[in-house]
């Protein structure tokens, strides 16, 4: 394996924050996405994102470089549930509120095995060709978020029309948005209005059927259907997080494709619908992770 390029960058200015993580070594090469908490308690320090992202890392860390698929499911498993095990609150806390979990996100490549797992929505691009792994909650949710967001512009811009105005119109407020450029609103109120959804979403982890979804929290189903791509040597292979939700071959494209996002839809509500969007004072809407690497 040798690697062409990585980075790995927290949206905030504190690194300690970042929920994203990297690993590579000559086993193994992974992407860990620390899932962003919803959380009501607020059981983890720093965040929930956190902690799963550094117990993961230590998991790959020990991997024997004949590990399986379902070793690396087992073993996060058995990491999470001593986390819970050790919590003030106790394993049957968290075993009854899935909301207040440790969640996290994988792509692992192994060099044995030839195989690299998506264990929920990270990215893989192998000789320019991408996997797709939106997951339809997801989808769901950014295109509500997306309809609360261009309602609530609509009434903003209705109260700044003058008696005779001509009414508004969605076109109108794309228009808007586009001048208005890079310009990032401070907050999320369309967030806030979906986030008993994003709560929600919360029952439908490790579970089959049309809104259910892989993710590593503990109590995953150990017979649950894991993607694998076959990696060939010689192959070019990208992994990532969904921080760069337009996935390229190169680094620098990525981050291209993310830039033009911020000026051209910072709110995330139009060509990349999104259940957050670009914020004042954060890098970016997410935490992003890319690596580039010949098998």
């Amino acid at each position: 394996m040798r690697i062409i390029e990585q980075c790995c960058r927290g949206k905030h200015t504190d690194q300690t924050l970042n929920e994203d993580g990297l690993f590579v070594s000559d086993r193994f090469a992974a992407v860990v996405d620390g899932v962003t908490g919803k959380s009501v308690r607020h059981p983890w320090d720093p965040s929930g994102g956190v902690v799963a992202k550094e117990a993961m890392l230590d998991v790959l860390a020990s991997l024997p470089a004949d590990a399986g698929m379902r070793d690396v499911q087992y073993l996060v498993d058995e990491r999470f549930r001593a986390a819970y095990q050790a919590h003030p609150l106790g394993p049957s806390f968290f075993e009854h509120e899935p909301l207040e979990r440790l969640q996290a996100n994988a792509v692992v490549y192994s060099v044995s095995k030839g195989e690299a797992w998506l264990f929920g929505d990270c990215q893989i691009m192998v000789n320019g060709v991408q996997t797709p792994t939106l997951k339809k909650v997801d989808e769901l949710l950014g295109d509500l978020r997306s309809f609360a967001a261009q309602a609530l512009r609509l009434m903003e811009a209705g109260k700044k029309r003058d008696a005779e105005g001509e009414q508004d119109t969605l076109d109108d407020v794309g228009d808007a948005e586009t001048a208005a450029g890079a310009r990032m609103p401070p907050d999320d109120p369309a967030r806030e209005m979906i986030l008993p959804f994003l709560r929600l979403q919360s029952q439908f982890a490790n579970r089959r059927g049309e809104y259910g979804y892989f993710v590593f929290d503990g109590f995953t189903d150990p017979t649950y259907p894991i993607h694998v791509v076959l990696v060939r040597p010689g192959d070019e292979v990208v992994l990532a997080s969904d921080g760069y939700p337009l996935l390229a071959p190169t680094l620098d494209d990525s981050e291209h494709e993310l830039e033009r996002l911020r000026r051209e839809d910072p709110q995330l509500i139009r060509e990349y619908r999104s259940t957050k969007g670009f914020t004042a004072g954060l890098k970016s809407f997410d935490d992003r992770t890319y690596l580039r690497f010949i098998a």
